[in-house]
C-alpha cells in the first residue's frame, strides 16, 4: 500500500532527529522500503542528516536495518525492533507529561521555566498524539504563584558564582523595620546555594554575609544590584543546609536556639495537625482537643507574626520573651482600633 501523500502541515523543517527516527521506524514496520532521499524530502533536510539518523539507529540502538539494493530502500532484518521513543511512557504517563507543560505555564517568570517549557516541548513531538491531557487537566484548579518574578539574567549569574565558588557584591533592600539608614545596604556575600520555600513562595540565596559576619538568607526579590567577583571562596566543611534550616523560622535565622511552647484551642488544633511546622516540633494531644506544641527557634520575631495570625487561638506559654513580644505587638494593634467604642464603626472616617 503506498504512503499516503504528504500535507503541507507534515513538512515541518524544525523536527528534531528523534522525530525522524520515529518515522524511519514506522516506515520500517510498515514495509515501504524507505531511503535517505525520500525521507530528506519528507523532513525538508539533507539526505546526510538521514543517514546520521539511521546510522545511529543501526550502531547505537541495535536496529536491524539492512538496504535491499533491488528495491532501493532500508528495511528491518528481524522482526519485533521497534523504536521505542514513544511507547516507553504508558498513555497515563504521557498525558500526565502532556498536562506538566500545562501547569508549568502557572509559573512564568521562575528560574528555569523557558528551559523546562522547550526540554517539555521537545519531548511532547514523540508522544502518542491521542492522550487526553486537556480532559486529564479538567479535573483540577490550579492556583497561580503570588511570588514576584526573579529575573532570570539574576538567578543565571548568581547560578555561576555559586558553581565557579566566586564571591559577589549586593545592594540589598532589609525587612521594612529596619531603621532607614540600614533598609539598603552594600554587601559581598560567599554564595553557597538557592532554596525554594513552597510555603513563602519565595527563591533565596543563602550564603555567608560578609557585613554581618554570619551566614544569612537572601530573599531574591530584594537584591537591587549584583556583580560577581573574582574572588574565590570556600564552603565549610561543617556548613549544612538540613542543620541551618533547623536553625530557622519562615526562614528567618538564628544561631541561637529558644525552647518554645505554643498552646492551640481546639478549633486551631485541627489545622496544626495536618501539617508540619518545623523540624523541632513534637506535639502533646489534649483531652479537649487542645494540642501543646514544642520547638527549639531563635527567631522568636518569626515566630510572633506566625502566632499573630492565629488570634485568640494560639497561646504562647514560653519564653517569656516571646509573651511580651505579643503583648507588646498586640497593645500597639489594639491602640489602632481604641476608638472603636466610643465612636462606633458607622463614624469612623473610610480615607
Amino acid at each position: 500500500m503506498p504512503h499516503p501523500p504528504l500535507n503541507d502541515d507534515d513538512m515541518v523543517q524544525s523536527r528534531p532527529p528523534i522525530v525522524r527516527m520515529q518515522y524511519i521506524d514506522q516506515q520500517l514496520r510498515d514495509n515501504h522500503y524507505p531511503n535517505c532521499t525520500k525521507i530528506a524530502k519528507y523532513f525538508e533536510v539533507s539526505s546526510k542528516s538521514i543517514q546520521r539518523d539511521i546510522d545511529y539507529m543501526r550502531d547505537l540502538l541495535h536496529a536491524p536495518i539492512e538496504y535491499d539494493r533491488k528495491k532501493r530502500g532500508y528495511f528491518y532484518e528481524e522482526e519485533g525492533w521497534s523504536y521505542l521513543a514513544a511507547t516507553t511512557l504508558e498513555l497515563r504517563e504521557a498525558e500526565a507529561l502532556i498536562a506538566t507543560t500545562k501547569v508549568l505555564q502557572q509559573y512564568q517568570g521562575t528560574p528555569y521555566y523557558n528551559e523546562v517549557s522547550r526540554a517539555l516541548d521537545k519531548v511532547r513531538q514523540y508522544l502518542p498524539e491521542n492522550s487526553a491531557a486537556d480532559h486529564l487537566l479538567s479535573a483540577y484548579s490550579i492556583e497561580k504563584p503570588t511570588h514576584q518574578p526573579v529575573e532570570p539574567r539574576m538567578f543565571a549569574t548568581l547560578e555561576d558564582a555559586i558553581r565557579c565558588r566566586l564571591k559577589v557584591t549586593i545592594t540589598y533592600r532589609a525587612s521594612y523595620r529596619a531603621a532607614s539608614s540600614e533598609a539598603v545596604t552594600e554587601r559581598t556575600i560567599h554564595p553557597y546555594l538557592f532554596h525554594y520555600s513552597p510555603s513563602l513562595d519565595t527563591w533565596y540565596l543563602i550564603g555567608y554575609c560578609e557585613l554581618r559576619k554570619d551566614t544569612r538568607t537572601f530573599a531574591l526579590n530584594r537584591i537591587r544590584t549584583l556583580s560577581v567577583t573574582e574572588r574565590h571562596f570556600t564552603v565549610p566543611e561543617s556548613f549544612s543546609i538540613d542543620e541551618y534550616l533547623e536553625k530557622t523560622f519562615d526562614l528567618v535565622h538564628s544561631s541561637e536556639q529558644i525552647d518554645v511552647t505554643i498552646r492551640f484551642t481546639p478549633f486551631q488544633a485541627q489545622w496544626i495537625r495536618e501539617r508540619r511546622w518545623h523540624p523541632t516540633q513534637e506535639t502533646i494531644e489534649h483531652k479537649d482537643g487542645s494540642l501543646i506544641m514544642k520547638m527549639k527557634v531563635g527567631a522568636l520575631d518569626a515566630v510572633k507574626r506566625w502566632l499573630m495570625g492565629f488570634g485568640e487561638e494560639a497561646e504562647a506559654l514560653e519564653p517569656q520573651e516571646l509573651r511580651v513580644l505579643l503583648h507588646d505587638e498586640l497593645s500597639r494593634a489594639n491602640n489602632l482600633y481604641e476608638d472603636v467604642r466610643a465612636k462606633g464603626l458607622e463614624s469612623l472616617p473610610l480615607f
